[in-house]
């Protein structure tokens, strides 16, 4: 796919002024006609979309105002897949240029088609994110988000090149080279994992390098996992930049849905802005489902209002944040996003990858020597890498006398979990019955008992 480079005045703070800074009423007005339009055009369009909102009582005419957003029904992970391979793509499939996948470790991949618009659009928000946080056309970008199905380091390779910049598309994993490359190349900026830089700046002190002086980069952005600001500190330090916190998911194309802005300081509470023009973001009561005030905690859903590959609609994320309409001093009037808390559901993100207790479940139900209960630890190590212990009960105490048994049983439950969850365990601890404690309140299998994260947030 083929991107044209949009030029723009190198001396604006905003790659889409009129856009970017647009008054918030008239903002407003705009995603309502083209939450009309897009609701309105799967309705007509969509055998499937149809019959999922007149089974729910709604039609496209019941939309009279924004606020009536709430009466489309959510659409969850269980509807889209549901809908799997193709029934949620709306339009020509011979009009789409590009396809992306969620991993489908829990069931069904969604699959995320884009035609050549929604792509032209997506490396619009994605220019505008670099820059904003200062990169600028003639840069050197150093991308190492994977490339592949997930949609990790297309966005920022397609928003590098519609804002004239140069991306590197190192992808993920590449540790020594991303060292070579930032001290043998005029580097300016880099994207990756929180702990994969961190990674990285270590590789480079065992090289013999100090990226901070080595290194020409400015500016890193980082996402796929939740850190701390300690740890945006700790990349600073290691690598002489400005680090940023930036929020993508593949079921909207990835990155390019929110990211911040020079003007975030750790007393903000909301850092990331949300691209009103092209999504509909909402914050509502994961329980309740109703929508939460102005800048309070909830749980973010998302509304193409633009893409028409797949244009998910009230979709829910899950993930834990606040949202609000306050503009921001940076002069964009875009609503800011608190970066993700956790989850709704009971996943937990490792290194960047979701990991569901129900998936280490599976893994190790086979084993007959299993117990009842099992709990996942997750903490960081000295150098701000994720990793997780595995407790483990076993049915009867008497193994644990067999040390040979309890080392074969534990590297093969580890392998299990490993090609199950694709994380792999530091250490499976191998205990006796009931020595987990016992969850109340009918928690048994939630995130809440079976993961003990002690990550600083």
């Amino acid at each position: 796919m083929q991107i044209k480079t949009r030029k723009q005045d190198p001396k604006s703070p905003y790659f889409q002024p009129d856009i970017e800074t647009m008054p918030v009423e008239k903002l407003k007005k705009l995603q309502f006609d083209l939450l009309k339009k897009q609701v309105t055009n799967v309705y007509n369009s969509n055998p499937y979309f149809k019959k999922v909102y007149d089974a729910a009582g709604f039609n496209p005419k019941d939309l009279k105002s924004l606020d009536d957003v709430v009466k489309i029904p959510f659409m969850e992970k269980s509807t889209v897949r549901e809908g799997y391979p193709t029934k949620i793509v709306t339009g020509d499939m011979g009009q789409m240029r590009e396809m992306h996948s969620t991993s489908g470790t829990t069931g069904k991949p969604v699959l995320i088609f884009a035609t050549e618009n929604d792509i032209d659009l997506w490396a619009d928000r994605n220019a505008r994110e670099l820059w904003m946080v200062g990169v600028r056309p003639g840069h050197i970008f150093l991308n190492s988000f994977g490339y592949g199905l997930p949609t990790g380091g297309f966005g920022f390779h397609y928003g590098a090149q519609r804002m004239g910049a140069c991306p590197i598309p190192l992808s993920g994993g590449q540790s020594d080279r991303m060292v070579d490359i930032l001290v043998d190349l005029p580097v300016h900026s880099f994207c990756a994992t929180p702990s994969f830089a961190l990674y990285v700046g270590q590789k480079a002190h065992e090289k013999g390098f100090d990226l901070a002086k080595d290194s020409t980069c400015k500016v890193s952005l980082h996402g796929a996992e939740p850190w701390p600001w300690a740890t945006r500190v700790k990349i600073e330090e290691l690598f002489g930049v400005t680090a940023y916190d930036e929020f993508g998911m593949t079921e909207f194309l990835g990155p390019g849905m929110t990211c911040e802005c020079e003007a975030r300081t750790e007393e903000m509470p909301q850092k990331m802005h949300a691209w009103a023009d092209h999504l509909l973001a909402e914050c509502i009561n994961p329980d309740t489902g109703k929508p939460v005030g102005d800048g309070q905690d909830g749980e973010m859903v998302w509304t193409y209002l633009v893409n028409t590959g797949t244009p998910l609609i009230r979709y829910r994320s899950r993930d834990l944040a606040s949202l609000t309409w306050e503009v921001c001093p940076c002069g964009r009037t875009h609503p800011r996003m608190a970066a993700i808390k956790g989850r709704s559901d009971d996943a937990v993100s490792i290194s960047g990858l979701i990991v569901f207790p129900s998936q280490v479940e599976e893994a190790l139900t086979p084993f007959p020597e299993m117990g009842a209960n099992f709990r996942i630890i997750v903490e960081t190590d000295q150098r701000g890498m994720d990793l997780f212990t595995l407790k483990v009960e076993l049915k009867d105490k008497a193994y644990l006398s067999d040390e040979n048994l309890v080392k074969g049983l534990a590297q093969k439950m580890k392998e299990a979990v490993k090609a199950v969850t694709d994380v792999n365990p530091k250490v499976v601890e191998l205990i006796g019955p009931d020595e987990l404690p016992r969850a109340t309140k009918g928690e048994g299998k939630t995130a809440s008992a079976r993961v003990d994260d002690r990550r600083k947030k």
